[in-house]
């Protein structure tokens, strides 16, 4: 008896932290995004690097600075 509530409870433990590690996953994309932006505007020595970076990250169809701005 005493088994099984253990195993049960390590089984919502293990449950419910798996569900907050996916809910972290948006807020890391986000302040990945934040960060690159932040780099891109600043005045960086190689702004070409720091644009490519945001390019591979935005998606080569998007702009840049409106995505900055909706940040």
């Amino acid at each position: 008896m005493k088994s099984s509530i253990t195993k049960a409870l390590l089984f919502v433990i293990a449950l419910s932290t798996s569900i907050i590690a996916v809910e972290l996953i948006p807020v890391n994309i986000i302040n990945k995004g934040k960060l690159l932006c932040a780099k891109y505007n600043s005045e960086a020595r190689n702004k070409e690097q720091e644009e490519r970076k945001l390019r591979s990250f935005v998606g080569q169809s998007k702009d840049i600075g409106a995505y900055c701005n909706n940040l």
